[in-house]
C-alpha cells in the first residue's frame, strides 16, 4: 500500500514538528445565519457601549460638572447591554424555530 503522506512532515514556525496529514472532517450540516436584523442590534448595541463608556471617561475627566455628566452617560451602557441580550434571545428563538421546521 502506497502512502500518500509526505515522507518529511512539515515543521511548524516555533520548531515543533506536528502531524500536518490529519484534517478535521467537515460538518455535515451549514452553520446556521442569523437574520441581518439580529446582526444589526448586536453591532449597534457594542458600539453604543463602548460610545456610552468611553465618552463618560472622557467628559468625567473635566471636573466636579463632568462627573455629574460623566457618571449618568456610563449608565446608560446598562441599557445598551440588555439590548445585546434581547438579540441574544432573539438569534436563540430563531434558531428553535429553524431546527423545528426542518
Amino acid at each position: 500500500m502506497e502512502s500518500t503522506a509526505p515522507e518529511h512532515s512539515p515543521k511548524a514556525p516555533d520548531g515543533d514538528e506536528r502531524d500536518f496529514d490529519y484534517l478535521p472532517a467537515a460538518s455535515a450540516e451549514p452553520e446556521p445565519q442569523v437574520s441581518s436584523y439580529i446582526a444589526i442590534i448586536r453591532i449597534v448595541s457594542v458600539l453604543a457601549m463602548g460610545l456610552c463608556v468611553s465618552f463618560g471617561l472622557f467628559i468625567m475627566l473635566v471636573g466636579v460638572k463632568g462627573i455629574i455628566i460623566g457618571v449618568p452617560l456610563i449608565l446608560m451602557a446598562i441599557p445598551c447591554y440588555f439590548g445585546m441580550q434581547l438579540a441574544e434571545k432573539l438569534a436563540q428563538r430563531e434558531e428553535r424555530e429553524r431546527s423545528i421546521d426542518g
